[in-house]
């Protein structure tokens, strides 16, 4: 699929060499310690190791292409490394991140070229992406197992993307990108490179408000993968609008575009069930249930990602639905474990009022449907991170939002427990993970029945069970 014609497209490359061969699939590393043959290696400088330095073993496997960033220093180490591994072709470029980047957008139009139905169907938002993500890539690789390529772990960003449209071949039929985003202007960034011609925004909340500062300017951000969409299709492309959301219920309908929510008005209606939701959409019914999830965001995201694949795949309905309900929640996201006999809910990866809310409520609703009561659960809490100067109303808000809902035993840990307990004073505060362990581990696991813990990746709550 990468052809050398687009090497040579790239504007950062400077020279090609004259023994590049490419083969039809190639892998990209930039991680040394994740280096397989016969990868490609993409050196990025470090702030403080020149990759250049460490990749011995690299050239002793016999990697094929090392793509370097030109200047004296590096000149020189390339030649003496070209002299020892003659094996090796050394690509020059004026910078390493931005070659990545060029290469995967010109691999990713010639990929759309030979097929007007193949698929970038991306998700940005400020919560859930890494969960509709895989779910969505889980319900796809289930009816189409080798046609769907999807973002690895969290690598939603410069690099990552890249990375991902790379792994695209010629059997791929679609791609399900996360994009995700701190600063402005970083998705635009991100669709430019990608060129996405479906995709949906799941919501707008207060996340990286260290950087956004207010939430209109999170929905800016975030909701540019509408702008994308439309602009890359013209119209025509599928486009999921939440109008359950303040903000992206603002966003004007395309000829491509679905409105959905439980809202009244919506062209795709949501509705809740047990174990599940469904979407009633041009007078047919779309089930999706699932044992496994907890709350009604995750119901939401299950339905809606079942509706994305039934869109593509109306054919593969059952199969859908069986997938869907097969699903399990990736490790320290929203999952359910087991802990010396008790049930605890752990969300230990990110943390913000939106999605904290959801949780807790969540949680709240699965305590009752256990027969079990408020008075036998245990809440802990960490910080909710770049959150900027408002992070201490927000986490007032939080403590407040907890007391109405009527849990009893809470536990608050970090730098910010002062602040949750403005809103929540029946509360313990701790400051830190490590501070809270021993005790957590021996009375209060013992005596509640059923734990809800999430805070931000920071905090390592996971540390708790001894995950790691």
């Amino acid at each position: 699929m990468i052809s050398l014609s687009h090497i040579k497209n790239c504007p950062s490359v400077i020279t090609v060499p004259g023994t590049l061969n490419l083969e039809s699939k190639l892998n990209f590393c930039t991680d040394t310690r994740k280096y397989n043959h016969p990868s490609f290696f993409v050196a990025i400088p470090g702030a403080k190791v020149n990759p250049l330095d460490i990749i011995e073993n690299l050239l002793t496997q016999n990697c094929p292409l090392i793509v370097f960033q030109q200047n004296p220093e590096n000149n020189q180490k390339v030649s003496d490394l070209r002299a020892k591994y003659p094996q090796t072709t050394f690509l020059p470029v004026v910078d390493s991140v931005t070659f990545l980047q060029e290469l995967s957008h010109e691999h990713i139009l010639n990929w759309k070229k030979q097929d007007p139905k193949n698929t970038v169907f991306a998700i940005s938002g400020s919560n859930g992406k890494t969960t509709h993500k895989e779910m969505l890539s889980h319900i796809l690789k289930a009816i189409k197992p080798h046609k769907i390529v999807a973002t690895e772990k969290n690598n939603n960003n410069h690099l990552g993307v890249p990375l991902t449209l790379l792994q695209v071949s010629g059997e791929t039929e679609m791609v399900v990108l996360e994009l995700g985003s701190n600063h402005p202007g970083e998705i635009k960034v991100l669709c430019d490179i990608a060129c996405p011609n479906a995709g949906l925004t799941t919501n707008i909340g207060a996340t990286h408000l260290e950087f956004f500062d207010t939430e209109e300017n999170v929905f800016i951000e975030e909701g540019y993968l509408y702008h994308a969409v439309k602009e890359v299709t013209q119209g025509t492309g599928f486009y999921l609008i939440n109008k359950d959301d303040p903000f992206l219920k603002t966003l004007s309908p395309f000829k491509g575009a679905v409105t959905y929510g439980v809202t009244d008005n919506v062209q795709a209606k949501v509705s809740y069930l047990e174990n599940g939701a469904q979407i009633l959409y041009n007078g047919e019914t779309l089930v999706a249930t699932n044992p496994h999830i907890t709350g009604s965001h995750n119901k939401l995201n299950l339905i809606t990602c079942a509706f994305i694949a039934f869109h593509f795949y109306p054919e593969s309905r059952e199969k859908i639905l069986a997938a869907a309900k097969e699903f399990r929640p990736t490790k320290n996201r929203s999952e359910w474990i087991e802990f010396e006999g008790r049930p605890v809910y752990l969300d230990a990866y990110n943390a913000n009022p939106s999605s904290m809310k959801a949780a807790l409520s969540g949680f709240k609703e699965s305590v009752l449907a256990q027969g079990l009561t408020l008075d036998e659960a245990c809440v802990v809490l960490g910080d909710m991170n770049e959150l900027g100067d408002s992070s201490p109303a927000y986490h007032q808000d939080v403590g407040d939002f907890i007391k109405t809902l009527g849990f009893k035993y809470v536990y608050f840990v970090g730098r910010f427990h002062a602040d949750y307990l403005k809103g929540c004073s029946l509360g313990l505060g701790r400051q830190s993970t490590a501070d809270f362990k021993s005790e957590y581990r021996g009375d209060v696991l013992k005596k509640h029945r059923i734990h809800f813990i999430k805070g931000s990746r920071s905090l390592q709550l996971e540390s708790l069970f001894d995950i790691t």
